[in-house]
Order: C-alpha cells, then sequence, then structure tokens
C-alpha cells in the first residue's frame, strides 16, 4: 500500500501505549519491520495494514490521510519531571488529533477569537509574586469577571478563544496540560478529569492559564531544566491561587483561616481546602507553622488525598465540562454534514473524538441521530450559557463546498 503513511501508524502505535516489539508480536512480525513502515523505509501489503488497524482499533483510512503539519513544540505538564517519557507520549497524539478536529470544524464554524490582554511581561525569571497576582488581576479584569467567583473556569477561558478538552488519561501524574498551536494561532487546555474533583479540576484549567499569561518566551530548553521548570510551575499555581481567588477578596472573606471556614467557602469559590491553606501563606495570612498545623489537622480529618475533601462527590459539585468543541460539532451537524461524513473526514476511532468533543458516548451511532432542530445553514448562532450568561457566538457558518 503506497499511500500508507508511517508517520500515522507512529501516532496510533503511541496513543496505544505499545512499544514496535509489542505491536509487532500482535502482528507475528518484528519491532524492526514496525520500525521500517513508521520511517517509511517500507509499505505494509494490504492484509497487513488491515490487520495494523485492526490491532490498533483505527480505520484503515487513518494510516492513508495525510499527517498534522507540526508538532507541539513546548507543552507545559504538571510534574513533568516525575513521568514517564511514553505517558506523556500517548497524550501527546491526542493533542495532535485535538488540532485536526479543531481545525475540521474551524472551516464551518467561527470560534471565539484568541482574547488575552497584552501583558508585556518581562522574561518568567524576573517575574516576582506580586507581578503575578497582578498578571492574574489584569486577565480577570480583561474578561470582565470582577473580584467575584467564576461560576465555570472552563467557559471563561473557552469564552476568551482557548478551547479546553477533558481527558480520561490513565497515569496519575499528568494532571494538565497546555501548549499552542502555530497553526491554528492559539493555545490549547488539556486537563486529566479521571478521579478528580471538581475543585481540583477547576484548578487545574487556572493553572494551565497561568502558563499561557505567564510563560510565552519559554524555550524548550528551559522547561527541559529542572530547577528551572520548578520555578515556572511554582509561578503558575501563584497564579491559579489568584486567578480562582482574587487577594482582596480573600482577605475580606478569610476572616479567620481554619478548615471550618475554608470549607464553608469551598462551593461558593470552587477552591479546594488544601488550596486556600496555601493562599492564605502566599498572602502572608499564616506562617509557615501554622500551614504545617492546618495541613496535619487536614490529614487528621481524613480530608487528605484524592477525593477525599468535603464536597468532591460530583453529586455536590460536578466537573465542569467544556462547551466549545462540542457546540462547534454540533453546529456542523445542524448545517448538514451528517455525523458518518464527520466520522469519515477525521478518520479517528470515535471514542477519541467524543473524548475530545466532549460528546455523549454513542454520538455517533445511527440510533444517536436526532434532529431535534431546524437551523438555516446561513443562520447566525449562538449558545448562551445558563449559569453565567456568557454567549459564544458562531456567526456566519457556512456548509463546505
Amino acid at each position: 500500500m503506497q499511500a500508507f503513511r508511517g508517520k500515522r501508524l507512529r501516532e496510533a502505535r503511541l496513543a496505544r501505549g505499545l512499544y514496535m516489539n509489542a505491536l509487532g508480536d500482535m502482528l507475528g512480525i518484528t519491532g524492526t519491520a514496525i520500525s521500517r513502515y513508521e520511517d517509511d523505509i517500507d509499505k505494509p501489503q494490504y492484509d497487513r495494514a488491515v490487520a495494523i488497524a485492526k490491532h490498533l482499533n483505527f480505520p484503515l483510512e487513518f494510516f492513508l490521510q495525510p499527517e498534522w503539519p507540526e508538532l507541539p513544540q513546548i507543552v507545559h505538564w504538571r510534574s513533568r519531571s516525575a513521568e514517564t517519557k511514553y505517558a506523556r507520549d500517548m497524550t501527546e497524539q491526542r493533542m495532535v488529533w485535538m488540532c485536526e478536529l479543531f481545525s475540521y470544524l474551524e472551516r464551518d464554524v467561527n470560534f471565539p477569537v484568541l482574547n488575552l490582554p497584552d501583558l508585556k511581561l518581562p522574561d518568567f525569571r524576573a517575574l516576582t509574586p506580586a507581578l503575578i497576582e497582578a498578571t492574574a488581576e489584569a486577565v480577570r479584569k480583561h474578561w470582565k469577571l470582577r473580584d467575584l467567583p467564576i461560576p465555570d473556569a472552563c467557559l471563561a477561558l473557552e469564552n476568551a478563544g482557548i478551547p479546553v478538552v477533558n481527558l480520561e488519561i490513565t497515569s496519575e501524574k499528568q494532571d494538565g496540560f497546555c501548549f499552542h498551536s502555530e497553526a491554528l494561532g492559539r493555545p490549547f487546555v488539556g486537563i486529566n478529569t479521571l478521579r478528580i474533583s471538581a475543585a481540583r479540576a477547576r484548578y487545574d484549567v487556572a493553572h494551565e492559564l497561568g502558563h499561557i499569561a505567564l510563560h510565552r518566551l519559554v524555550t524548550p530548553q528551559q522547561l527541559r531544566d529542572p530547577l528551572l521548570n520548578k520555578q515556572i510551575e511554582q509561578q503558575a499555581h501563584r497564579f491559579a491561587g489568584a486567578f480562582l481567588f482574587p487577594r482582596e477578596a480573600f482577605r475580606f472573606e478569610v476572616t479567620r483561616p481554619t478548615l471550618d471556614y475554608f470549607c464553608a467557602l469551598k462551593k461558593r469559590w470552587g477552591l479546594s481546602i488544601a488550596a486556600m491553606i496555601y493562599r492564605a501563606f502566599d498572602l502572608g495570612m499564616i506562617d509557615e507553622q501554622e500551614k504545617s498545623v492546618l495541613y496535619r489537622n487536614l490529614t487528621r480529618r481524613g480530608w487528605r488525598g484524592p477525593l477525599q475533601e468535603p464536597f468532591d462527590s460530583p453529586s455536590e459539585m460536578p466537573i465542569e465540562r467544556p462547551r466549545m468543541i462540542r457546540r462547534g460539532m454540533r453546529v456542523v451537524v445542524e448545517l448538514g454534514t451528517s455525523k458518518a461524513a464527520i466520522k469519515a473526514a477525521l478518520n479517528l476511532p470515535e471514542k477519541e473524538i467524543e473524548q475530545i468533543a466532549a460528546l455523549e458516548p454513542g454520538f455517533f451511532r445511527p440510533a444517536a441521530e436526532v434532529h431535534s432542530l431546524a437551523v438555516a445553514k446561513r443562520q447566525a448562532l449562538k449558545a448562551v450559557d445558563v449559569e453565567s450568561g456568557e454567549v459564544i457566538e458562531f456567526p456566519h457558518a457556512t456548509k463546505r463546498s
């Protein structure tokens, strides 16, 4: 099959977390043969290409289409030093597919333009805590959020033109990531929502926004430096706390920095008790010893660890779900593109598309074809969020010729 593209084989293999030898064993060939396929030195026969697609659970057509023209050059990872390269590789393939899916939708949908303030920040090594606090306040002001709780952190980013994607990544060392696509002219944020609370997910969203706001000029070499990477992560942590719970509001509302008081504020501000303890320390409201005592008491109450704090249950505080790509997908369907045509254009496994686009499982099954609304193909479409009143508008969408 001369049209078989080795880079697509590598994408699919890495996304499934397989070494070359492991995939080779499945197919009854050597890892070297897989390597030669991936490097386009050899091309598989049709029967073997079909077997590759079957074992990797990808449409055969995926391996025949041109790959996305860029790879993420700078990716901000949480706990980068503790994570394996293979685990990162699995997620990085999905970053590429996020770009492909977004690019496909962008042909028909005008997504919100990127809307970030012009911050004119110095090199990250010169950033002070006060400047990080001021930057978070500047972003909130630019987005007209005032010093009030943010009803939905995902929506705040998406209304500013930053797509957010929730992924269920089996690695516990990947909390979130962000990267910038030069081809699409915007950053993307990904959050690992596997076994985490709503407060943790909101914090991760704000943390990645911190990287976008503070670290636009960071180089790959600097990210690979353990000490510099630690500094970059600490700055993003400070930004996250400041973005979700601004300093003046925090000082006004936290009259007593106690666990019970923080617990009472958690649902209102959407910030974990553990994060509020550190926020109080950052703002000089408690010292190192008081911080340690609060964390020890958090442990004694059984409130420390994943899903252990009060209100961590999804029934009490549901995890915020991205809307931007999902709404774009639904707009394309309403414009008359069939779900089968979307799937054929992307040539990705259904589950991958559903996860990236935040679609309900089974979206592409024939029984899921529901046309509840008739929309003129050239009609401007708007999606209004019921919680905050924020609007995502899709003007002048047109059907592809």
